[in-house]
């Protein structure tokens, strides 16, 4: 009776989550498909102007820590755009980091550096200590606030060539803030920088461009633009807060304050893809970890009456992503030992056939998200004209995608750990080694 109630609980427990999961697939394939096409014209930078507004200047954050690899670069791809003036801020980095930036001799190019004991406490501090500097540079210039953007990009980052062009025209439309879509760089050296390619390119885009239609667009770490004055008079001087996701804390700061980001489909962001599966985990880690702590602004979100319920309804599942990822990793993990172990104390009823057969079901079954992301992320790299991966790699991913849970387990143990712990001293993860050997 104990056992039966047992998988019961489990077996409820798998449907709930499988249910939320389809149902939020489902919808992001739908919106994809059937919905942008018709509004594609009213994505952010899509949109017709006569002439660009000849007073926007744009202002790029660039956190360093250690990158001391890649940063050259970032800097010479950034500072190849015109009305572009770029802030490097070097948050105490042991490297080379302030000897390579020197190196690029630009006047659009400012240097700033924390020395600790106020280094290191945090991608937000980082952020706001550039957007100090930024406020009283252009109030010694005499810019118009209004009419300043605020970018942020990371150190391995390179803005794609019409990210401008689409910048301009959103902002000289009236826009406020909008997310770029991100991709990574397509000198892939394993699977699962193809993976990490096909979840930001194409999944998550999907989801981005449903949260369009229900006004709950995530800002991203990496490709975020914003004009100055609604944010600072809103949000304050220094809008971005202390969580490791720093990204999705402004992105509810935001829209409890009645200001919605908009997103940007027909033009991206590259970032460099990690090799490492180590690094991968860590990283994600970092985020899950970062999710929880945004679990500080659900009574705010909750009792506040600039957010609409659809908007609600966007950060409850998004807050809920972990709780509900390391229940399905749970129920998986705990019906699997169960079932192996009915196996072998039943192995002289098996029917090997059936069993076979029952198998190759929960395969296919298993692994039909995987193809449908795979045709999606296909189709995209041909409309934009990106490099294709090999053939049998992207066969591969499908199911990398689809069993890519088994690996983010041992994330959200760690993130679980730390928050649980306020543990909260991590160190963005690196990607300089995999810049320089390409």
């Amino acid at each position: 009776m104990i056992n039966l109630i047992f998988r019961s609980t489990f077996t409820i427990a798998w449907v709930i989550v499988l249910t939320v999961f389809l149902f939020y697939f489902l919808a992001t394939v739908i919106f994809r498909s059937f919905s942008y096409p018709l509004d594609k014209r009213y994505f952010a930078g899509n949109q017709k102007i006569k002439a660009v507004d000849p007073e926007l200047k744009y202002y790029i954050i660039i956190p360093c820590y250690n990158e001391g690899a890649i940063i050259v670069r970032t800097l010479k791809k950034v500072l190849q755009f015109e009305r572009v003036e770029v802030v490097v801020v070097d948050d105490c980095s042991s490297d080379n980091s302030v000897e390579q930036i020197e190196q690029v001799r630009n006047p659009h190019l400012h240097l700033l550096r924390r020395f600790e004991p106020n280094a290191h406490t945090g991608k937000g501090d980082v952020l706001n200590f550039g957007l100090d500097y930024i406020r009283a540079n252009i109030k010694q210039e005499n810019q118009n606030p209004d009419k300043t953007i605020i970018g942020v990009i990371d150190a391995d980052a390179q803005l794609a060539n019409n990210a401008l062009d689409c910048l301009n025209n959103y902002f000289t439309d009236g826009g406020t803030i909008t997310q770029m879509r991100v991709k990574m760089y397509p000198h892939f050296k394993n699977i699962l920088q193809i993976f990490q390619d096909v979840e930001f390119f194409s999944v998550n885009h999907m989801a981005q461009i449903m949260r369009m239609y229900t006004r709950t667009v995530g800002l991203s770490g990496n490709g975020q633009f914003f004009r100055l004055t609604p944010v600072m008079e809103k949000v304050g001087v220094h809008p971005w807060g202390q969580a490791l996701l720093d990204d999705y804390e402004l992105t509810i700061r935001l829209m409890a304050v009645g200001i919605t980001v908009d997103y940007m489909t027909d033009t991206y962001v590259y970032q460099e893809a990690l090799t490492s599966v180590k690094k991968f985990i860590r990283q994600r880690g970092r985020w899950a970890q970062g999710d929880l702590d945004c679990l500080r602004y659900l009574p705010q979100v909750i009792h506040s009456k600039e957010i609409s319920k659809t908007q609600k309804l966007g950060i409850y599942y998004f807050l809920a992503q972990p709780w509900f990822s390391m229940m399905a990793d749970l129920v998986i993990l705990t019906m699997s030992v169960l079932t192996i172990t009915d196996a072998i104390m039943n192995i002289d009823k098996i029917n090997g056939l059936e069993i076979m057969a029952l198998l190759g079901l929960i395969l296919v079954i298993s692994c039909l998200c995987g193809v449908i992301e795979l045709i999606v992320y296909y189709c995209d790299l041909k409309h934009f004209n990106e490099p294709t991966p090999n053939f049998f790699l992207l066969l591969a991913i499908v199911f990398i995608v689809s069993y890519i849970y088994l690996v983010l387990f041992f994330s959200l143990v760690i993130a679980y750990w730390r928050w649980i712990h306020n543990e909260n001293s991590w160190v963005k993860t690196e990607h300089g080694i995999a810049a320089k050997e390409s």
